[in-house]
């Protein structure tokens, strides 16, 4: 499920390079290049080596590390932007 989630994200990462290249006329104009940055940045998070041979998802205050915890959170701030983002377009 991980690494299912982690592929996911590349290749919407990749969708999104496109996106900034193909409408960046348009992103300048309503101002939304930056925060179409932001969320490529958040995603790319998720694609940082993990150190460890296997994927922890030890407890939140435990001494493993919680791999699929952390990888939501990336997510889910990247879809906090994509909402802003969303709305920034949709405004005049």
């Amino acid at each position: 499920m991980f690494y299912e989630a982690r592929g996911s994200t590349w290749a919407l990462i990749q969708f999104l390079y496109a996106v900034e290249i193909d409408f960046q006329d348009i992103l300048k104009k309503k101002n939304a290049l930056v925060s179409l940055r932001q969320i490529i940045r958040e995603l790319e998070a998720t694609q940082d080596s993990i150190i460890s041979p296997v994927v922890l998802n030890g407890g939140g205050f435990g001494i493993f590390a919680n791999y699929s915890l952390v990888m939501a959170s990336y997510i889910s701030r990247a879809n906090a932007a994509v909402i802003d983002m969303r709305n920034l377009l949709s405004q005049g």
